[in-house]
C-alpha cells in the first residue's frame, strides 16, 4: 500500500529517467539536422523505373497523382505507370487506362490489405519478358502528389549505390483541421530530424507508408514482396534492418500525402498502426535485438527505441496510474498524489511533444503549406494528437481491427498545394 500512497512522485522520476536514457540520442539528431551539411547526391544518368500504385476506389484523386507523375522533370520514356485496381467498385481503372497507366485488376476479398495488393502486381509486371526489366520499382499510395524534381532526385540517390531510397513525406491538406495538420507535422518531423539525422550519421533510415523506391535485385533476391501485417511498411523496414540493408534518405525527393481529417477515421488508422507494429515487432524483435547486442548495429537499436520502447514504457504506465486511481477508490485512499502525478505524466509528455512540434514548424516552415496562424495554433494541438495516439495504444490490443480503407477526396495538383495562403 505505501507505493500507491506516496511513490508516485518516485515512479514518474524512474519512467522519466529511463524515457531520457533511451531516447537521449534524438536529442542528438536535432542538432545533427539543423547544423550539419545538407546532404546530396551527384547527377546520374536516368534510369527505368517501374511506379506501383495499389488503389481501392480512388477515382477522386488518382487522376491527379498520374498527372504529376506525368509532369515529372525526366525522360517519360524512363517511367511506367503500374496501376493495381484492388477490388475497386469504381472508375478507378478505366481512369487510369485513359491517362496512360497499365492497369492490373484484382478480385479478393479474403486476402485484403496493401502488402496483399502489392505482392500481387509485382508478380504480375516482373513475370514473362519483362521480368526486372527496371532499375528500381516506386512504392506510391493513390492519394500522393509528386515534386517535379521526385524522381530525378531518386534517381541520384540509387544510382549512387543506395539499394533503398525513402523521400521526404509531406502533407497535401495540412491546414485542413488540427488533425491533418498533426498528421503532417509528425511524417515531417520523421523526415527531418530522424531520417535526415540518420542519413547524416550513416545510418539506416525508415520507409514510412509511401514514397520509396526499391533496386530490382532487392526485390529480385526477397521474390517478391512478402510483408503482409498491418503495417506493411514497419514490416519491410525491419527485415532490411535486421539483414543490415540501408535504406537511404533523399531530403530533395518530395511527395505530398493526404491525411485524414475525421477523428473517427484517424481512430481506425492509428489503431490498425499499433497492432501492426506489434504484429512486426513479434517476427522481429529478437532478430534486432541479435542484430544490436550481438552484431553492434545501432540502426536495431534505433527501430526499437523509436517505437516499440516507447510504446511498451507509455502504455504500462498509463494503466499503471489507472489501476493505481481504481485501488485508491474502492479502498477509500485519498487520490491527491496519483491524480497530480497523472496530471504531471500528461503536461510532460504534452511539453516534449510541444518543443517537438515547435522546432519541426520553425526549421520548416517555407515547407509547411498552411496559413501562418493556422501554423502556430496546430503547434499548441500537435501534442493532443500523441496523448490521443497513447489512448489507442492502450485500447488497440483489445480490439479487432483489420485493413479499412481511408477515404481520400482532396483533388488537389501541386500548384494547389504549394499556393501562397493567407
Amino acid at each position: 500500500m505505501i507505493i500507491f500512497e506516496s511513490n508516485f512522485f518516485l515512479v514518474n522520476a524512474i519512467v522519466g529517467s529511463v524515457f531520457f536514457l533511451i531516447y537521449a540520442y534524438q536529442f542528438y539528431f536535432i542538432p545533427v539536422s539543423i547544423f550539419r551539411k545538407k546532404i546530396t547526391f551527384p547527377d546520374a544518368d536516368p534510369k527505368r523505373y517501374a511506379m506501383l500504385i495499389c488503389a481501392r476506389n480512388e477515382e477522386n484523386v488518382i487522376g491527379k497523382l498520374i498527372d504529376s507523375i506525368h509532369k515529372q522533370n525526366y525522360p517519360a520514356d524512363k517511367i511506367d505507370i503500374f496501376v493495381l485496381a484492388d477490388n475497386c467498385t469504381d472508375d478507378t481503372a478505366k481512369i487510369c487506362r485513359n491517362m496512360g497507366a497499365r492497369v492490373i485488376e484484382r478480385e479478393n476479398r479474403e486476402l485484403v490489405g496493401k502488402g496483399y495488393a502489392l505482392n500481387h502486381l509485382i508478380d504480375r509486371i516482373t513475370e514473362g519478358h519483362t521480368k526486372w526489366e527496371y532499375e528500381g520499382y516506386f512504392v506510391i499510395d493513390a492519394d500522393n502528389l509528386l515534386d517535379k524534381d521526385f524522381v530525378l532526385e531518386m534517381n541520384k540517390a540509387m544510382s549512387a549505390g543506395n539499394p533503398i531510397v525513402a523521400g521526404y513525406r509531406n502533407t497535401k491538406n495540412y491546414a485542413d483541421n488540427w488533425i491533418s495538420a498533426s498528421y503532417g507535422l509528425w511524417f515531417i518531423r520523421e523526415s527531418r530530424y530522424l531520417n535526415h539525422a540518420r542519413q547524416v550519421l550513416g545510418v539506416s533510415s525508415q520507409c514510412s507508408g509511401t514514397g520509396f523506391v526499391i533496386h530490382r535485385d532487392i526485390l529480385k533476391e526477397l521474390g517478391g514482396w512478402h510483408y503482409f501485417t498491418l503495417t506493411e511498411d514497419v514490416e519491410f523496414t525491419f527485415a532490411m534492418t535486421a539483414k543490415a540493408v540501408k535504406i537511404t534518405y533523399c531530403p530533395s525527393a518530395i511527395l505530398y500525402d493526404e491525411q485524414p481529417v475525421k477523428f473517427t477515421e484517424s481512430w481506425k488508422q492509428r489503431t490498425r498502426w499499433v497492432k501492426g507494429y506489434f504484429q512486426a515487432y513479434r517476427i522481429y524483435c529478437l532478430k534486432l535485438l541479435k542484430g544490436f547486442i550481438v552484431e553492434r548495429r545501432f540502426s536495431c537499436f534505433d527501430m526499437l527505441a523509436n517505437t516499440f520502447t516507447g510504446a511498451v514504457i507509455t502504455v504500462g504506465l498509463f494503466w499503471f496510474y489507472i489501476f493505481s486511481i481504481l485501488f485508491h477508490i474502492i479502498l477509500g485512499i485519498s487520490l491527491i498524489d496519483v491524480l497530480l502525478c497523472f496530471v504531471l505524466f500528461i503536461a510532460c509528455g504534452y511539453l516534449a511533444v510541444f518543443i517537438i512540434g515547435l522546432i519541426t514548424t520553425i526549421t520548416e516552415w517555407d515547407r509547411i503549406y498552411c496559413p501562418k496562424a493556422r501554423k502556430i495554433k496546430y503547434i499548441f494541438t500537435f501534442p493532443f494528437f500523441l496523448i490521443t495516439l497513447m489512448v489507442v495504444a492502450v485500447f488497440a490490443p483489445f480490439s479487432r481491427q483489420h485493413w479499412s480503407q481511408i477515404e481520400h477526396n482532396r483533388t488537389m495538383d501541386i500548384d494547389d498545394v504549394t499556393a501562397p495562403r493567407s
